[in-house]
């Protein structure tokens, strides 16, 4: 079973008792893997760290990766938890040359620049509030979110907005592909990119 926690495309994210619940449901011989790629963005204590239950449960295993917070998205690098049993079998069929050595020395280098982090960081919760307030005075539906982005319900639609926005040189994602046709998902920026974003939406909702 594969659980994307915080999930994308919602930015939404289990509680740990949510999580908890849903892992005594289930037989105890299956796998359970956690993608956790947006987990470092999470700022609500409450929401399950795959981490704090690896020891209860041997048969979890917790993903994460260098392409959000880190910003290594090109070298294609991440990093698991598991038990010895599970690496020991992972190990058996991995590809011999899986991750290049650049990756990992960049990798390494992105886990000791913690002021990098420490600024993204920052960064992006000032970007969450503008956006939330924002959001909230245009009287648009959004999903509460744990992670770098907003799922935003648009009232023209998805794949219009996204054609109106890209006409005005502001890229987002339309949500068609998942089943969400009234919904786009935009990315926290740079203050410029989120202002910019804004004005550029209000535009479009204008038409």
């Amino acid at each position: 079973i594969f659980i994307n926690n915080p999930n994308n495309p919602t930015g939404s994210a289990l509680s740990k008792d949510e999580m908890a619940s849903f892992l005594n449901s289930i037989p105890q011989d299956i796998v359970v893997v956690l993608d956790e790629a947006y987990i470092e963005f999470v700022s609500d204590s409450r929401v399950a760290q795959g981490l704090d239950l690896l020891a209860d449960y041997p048969l979890m295993v917790v993903l994460r990766t260098f392409s959000k917070l880190y910003g290594l998205a090109g070298l294609r690098i991440g990093y698991g938890f598991a038990s010895e049993q599970i690496i020991d079998y992972m190990n058996r069929v991995r590809q011999p040359f899986n991750a290049n050595a650049l990756a990992q020395v960049a990798a390494t280098a992105a886990l000791d620049d913690t002021e990098f982090v420490s600024r993204t960081l920052q960064i992006i919760r000032n970007g969450l509030s503008y956006l939330h307030s924002q959001l909230n005075d245009l009287g648009l539906e959004y999903v509460p979110t744990q992670t770098n982005f907003f799922l935003i319900k648009v009232p023209g639609g998805g794949k219009k907005t996204y054609e109106l926005m890209l006409k005005e040189g502001v890229i987002i994602r339309a949500m068609d592909s998942y089943g969400l046709d009234d919904y786009i998902r935009v990315n926290v920026g740079l203050p410029e990119e989120n202002e910019r974003f804004i004005q550029t939406l209000k535009k479009v909702l204008n038409r």
